[in-house]
């Protein structure tokens, strides 16, 4: 009887629980979650690389003739002792209009071509000779007026850079000279020589220079022109690897030295 009654609490403790707890469920698994890549940077773009400004066309140098009167387009044009942006100035700064006799050139020289002019302006400031840069067109710094000076000495005048033949040019009586200046515009070293030629004969050498990594220049001596038997009509020529320029002139006769019988 005991045992028959507990089996029937058994069942009934059963059933109850059956009616009071919930249903056991198994749980739906959820999907690992992936980690996002991190968004890429959007590039930077670089800057722009500086480049120099280009060297101008030496074509746009104004070409200035030896003997011409030129004058100047700036206030405050440097003369210096040679050619060069960092030449010694040789006067003070010249001012607007101020008016200078061409000796040489145009010689091409630190991005400039240069003159070698002579003051032919009776304003201060006063100088015998100096280099000047030229500029180039449309804003150049010299102008031509025009005019020559008067019974100038100069024959002819070239500039260049590498070889160059000119003439014809007359070597007349009387003593002449041949100024002259070289440079390598790569600082390396280069050549520079020139010949004269008559129209039927065989050049005569009258300059050899070797350049180092500087500027050079020189003067040929009047007496060459004699001793070479270089007279009458010739053809300039220049063999050269450097930027040059030169200018062939006559040397005036010395002044009579006055004896003691005609001294005052």
């Amino acid at each position: 009887m005991r045992a028959a009654w507990l089996v029937v609490l058994a069942a009934l403790c059963a059933g109850l629980a059956a009616c009071t707890l919930p249903p056991i469920s198994t749980p739906t698994p959820r999907p690992t979650p992936t980690a996002s890549p991190p968004p890429s940077p959007t590039p930077t773009p670089a800057p722009p690389t500086p480049t120099s400004d280009p060297t101008p066309d030496f074509g746009a140098i104004p070409d200035f003739a030896a003997g011409e009167i030129v004058s100047s387009l700036i206030d405050g044009l440097r003369v210096r002792q040679r050619p060069g942006i960092g030449a010694p100035i040789s006067t003070g700064l010249l001012p607007l209009g101020a008016e200078m006799e061409v000796i040489m050139g145009p010689f091409p020289l630190d991005a400039f071509g240069w003159y070698l002019v002579a003051d032919a302006d009776p304003d201060e400031p006063e100088y015998e000779e100096g280099w000047v840069a030229a500029g180039y067109e449309p804003d150049a710094f010299l102008r031509a007026t025009g005019r020559t000076a008067d019974e100038g000495p100069y024959v002819a005048s070239l500039a260049g850079r590498g070889d160059v033949e000119e003439g014809p040019i007359e070597i007349g009586s009387g003593d002449h000279a041949i100024r002259w200046i070289a440079a390598d515009p790569e600082r390396s070293g280069c050549s520079f020589a020139v010949s004269l030629t008559p129209p039927e004969g065989d050049p005569v050498a009258v300059i050899r220079a070797t350049i180092g990594g500087g500027i050079d220049r020189g003067t040929l001596q009047p007496q060459t022109f004699d001793s070479l038997g270089v007279r009458g009509t010739v053809f300039a020529t220049v063999a050269s690897t450097c930027n040059w320029a030169m200018v062939i002139v006559r040397v005036p006769e010395p002044e009579p030295i006055p004896t003691a019988s005609e001294a005052p």
